[in-house]
């Protein structure tokens, strides 16, 4: 039973990380044809506006990520350990503090309106002002519906129905570029886009809730006020507070503090550059987000670290090879792709993506080790660390623009980054929860070599040879031409026998 269990669980991990590579994928396609239409459409300052308020939003959403980490841990430990009982109390628990939490959302916006307007006054216009205060309370809706739509979101989760969660999400992603699109010819400014975004996210939330009550039977009962249990939630969650904090920093104060010294038109341009990292983030967690249930049931059920060390090393290598899939071709034609996609006057946007990417990889390839310091309930660390070098990165961004412009505040954040996640982190990791890091960038070393060797050579051949620029075909190409040559040199020197046999599966199917 035990056995079959696993395999069925293996077999929806396994599918719900192609579904969010298909679903990656179409983020991709979605992105390219609705950023320049979306330019286009409302104009830089709009769009400037539009990713200014999406930042300022970003940490009332926040508050979120924070209880539904708390959800998804203390309901997966339930089900890991079989207590049905005590995962629906969670679930109704967690219910009754969203509803609390999202009146302080609401209280939060009425009092972000007028900072907003006194902060910008001296780089924004009256009419500028006026719409950022409609869009963020656009946008604080939008946080509510999101808030009060984790629980079913952590229960389909829990019960590996990855599948379901990309596709209800994917009729969301598709349909509203094509309603924001058709919609801005009548009225081309950025409060039309929030409130489209509003109304796909509702849409979204609907079809989720209807699927976990209705499909997955889902219990949310009510089975009396946990104190124990509330209080796990809230005490956990201190430290997803931290770390949502520092990550808030790190990918949004750069367009707030360019926002207040250069006014929103390079804010679009930052934003331009912060598409496709954000992009790249989304590539590289989507194999480690899946595997959340598969570590609980590891630490909690077995307590097997071994396990959980091997888990590690297999879903880091795996992760390396797509992410090097992604960074080696933006390396190698992200000039041109910024100049065919956004135009001339974005081309800082490369510098800035790349300037973010390099090291935010060694986060990603990493990334289930977030997953390891959650479950092990050791998560504070990370995020004490991580505040500390984001504060101290507000500091140095400040310092770099006014030197060195945008590209100033992508170098400062690729820096902190770095130092967090790639130094500290690991320490961290090997000496207090005793994972096996030596082995894990042993096993991830070993993959480095062929992707330097594959962007080195198609870079060469694309910037030496008398090739046409700003060519999608050539682009293109090129491209395809680097995907063929890193895979036959990790076929060669890089892959085991576990990825060879796993690729040609895949390739089967």
């Amino acid at each position: 039973m035990g056995v079959s269990s696993e395999r069925i669980g293996s077999q929806r991990r396994r599918a719900g990380a192609v579904a969010s590579y298909a679903y990656m994928l179409a983020q991709i396609v979605v992105q390219l044809v609705y950023v320049p239409l979306l330019l286009t459409g409302i104009g830089q300052e709009e769009y400037g506006l539009y990713q200014l308020v999406g930042s300022i939003m970003s940490y009332v959403i926040s508050v979120n990520s924070v209880l539904s980490a708390g959800v998804s841990r203390y309901y997966c430990m339930y089900r890991s350990e079989r207590n049905d009982k005590m995962a629906a109390n969670t679930l109704a628990i967690a219910k009754r503090l969203y509803w609390i939490v999202s009146a302080v959302v609401l209280v939060v916006v009425v009092c972000l309106i007028p900072v907003v307007q006194v902060v910008y006054q001296r780089t924004f216009t009256v009419d500028q002002l006026n719409e950022c205060s409609a869009m963020l309370v656009v946008l604080g809706l939008n946080s509510v519906v999101t808030m009060n739509n984790t629980i079913n979101v952590a229960a389909i989760t829990a019960e590996e129905r990855f599948v379901f969660l990309k596709v209800s999400q994917l009729v969301t992603l598709v349909a509203q570029p094509i309603v924001v699109i058709l919609l801005i010819r009548i009225l081309p400014n950025a409060l039309t886009v929030t409130l489209v975004v509003l109304a796909m996210n509702v849409l979204c939330a609907i079809i989720q809730r209807v699927y976990a009550q209705s499909i997955l039977k889902v219990q949310y009962t009510y089975y009396g006020w946990d104190k124990a249990l509330a209080k796990g939630l809230l005490s956990f969650s201190i430290s997803i507070i931290l770390v949502v904090a520092a990550d808030q920093i790190f990918w949004r104060a750069d367009q707030l503090i360019i926002g207040y010294i250069s006014g929103a038109a390079l804010v679009a341009v930052y934003a331009v550059g912060s598409q496709i990292y954000m992009a790249y983030m989304n590539v590289g967690t989507v194999v480690s987000s899946v595997f959340f249930p598969r570590v609980s049931e590891l630490y909690h059920g077995e307590h097997d670290m071994r396990k959980v060390s091997e888990l590690y090393a297999r879903v880091g290598r795996v992760t390396f090879l797509i992410c090097s899939a992604v960074l080696g071709a933006f390396l190698v034609v992200g000039p041109d792709f910024i100049r065919l996609w956004a135009g001339e006057p974005y081309f800082d946007a490369y510098l800035v993506a790349v300037f973010v990417m390099v090291p935010l990889t060694v986060d990603l390839v990493q990334n289930l080790a977030n997953t390891i310091m959650q479950v092990s309930d050791r998560y504070l660390f990370r995020g004490v660390v991580m505040l500390v070098l984001a504060i101290a990165n507000i500091a140095t961004t400040i310092l770099l623009v006014s030197f060195m412009g945008i590209v100033g505040a992508a170098l400062s954040t690729g820096v902190a980054l770095f130092v967090g996640n790639g130094l500290i982190v690991n320490w961290y990791l090997a000496r207090r929860i005793h994972v096996n890091v030596r082995g894990f960038w042993l096993e991830v070393g070993q993959l480095i070599p062929p992707f330097i060797a594959a962007a080195t050579l198609c870079a060469g051949a694309y910037w030496l040879l008398p090739i046409p620029h700003e060519n999608w075909v050539s682009l293109i190409v090129t491209t395809v031409v680097y995907e063929a040559t890193l895979l036959l040199l990790q076929w060669q020197f890089g892959l085991n026998k576990y990825e060879k046999g796993l690729l040609r599966d895949y390739l089967n199917k």
